[in-house]
């Protein structure tokens, strides 16, 4: 899945997208072109907003939680202050990923959450490199039209 040869620590930005096992639709349902987020799917937003008090050098923006999956645009070395400081992409994702999963199982236990079947996460998470400002645009507009094309695209149903 990891593009050859690129350094994930090193600064720049990646647009990744996780996914929940299956495709299973935990974070939220479509309506009216927006995602009508769940608790899970608050939750989900909630640690991509602590993701700096968590990870200094690191950014997240834009990002959107979908009822199966999240998109982000996250940035690495942005404080030339502290290069000694390099986290890399996998080290946030896997952040993510056990912080939600956390959450989430607290919140089928104690909240009345609906239980996932299987696991949370998807095995791993698919990136994209982004190379130049015409990229950044593009994934951008795509990040912020995805409620919209999922609604086009199936409408209310999940």
């Amino acid at each position: 899945m990891r593009y050859p040869g690129y350094d994930y620590a090193q600064p720049g930005g990646v647009h990744l997208t996780i996914c929940t096992e299956n495709r299973q639709h935990l974070f939220g349902m479509p309506r009216d072109g927006q995602v009508l987020h769940s608790a899970a799917g608050l939750a989900a937003l909630e640690l991509w907003d602590v993701l700096p008090a968590r990870f200094p050098t690191v950014m997240a923006d834009p990002y959107v939680v979908m009822p199966d999956h999240l998109h982000v645009m996250l940035f690495t070395g942005i404080d030339p202050e502290r290069p000694e400081t390099r986290e890399t992409v996998g080290a946030v994702v896997r952040w993510f990923k056990t912080a939600m999963h956390r959450r989430y199982r607290d919140g089928v236990n104690r909240r009345g959450w609906p239980p996932y079947e299987g696991k949370l996460w998807q095995r791993d998470y698919y990136d994209h490199i982004i190379r130049n400002d015409r990229d950044l645009a593009t994934i951008q507009a795509y990040i912020e039209a995805n409620p919209l094309r999922w609604w086009e695209r199936y409408g209310d149903d999940p």
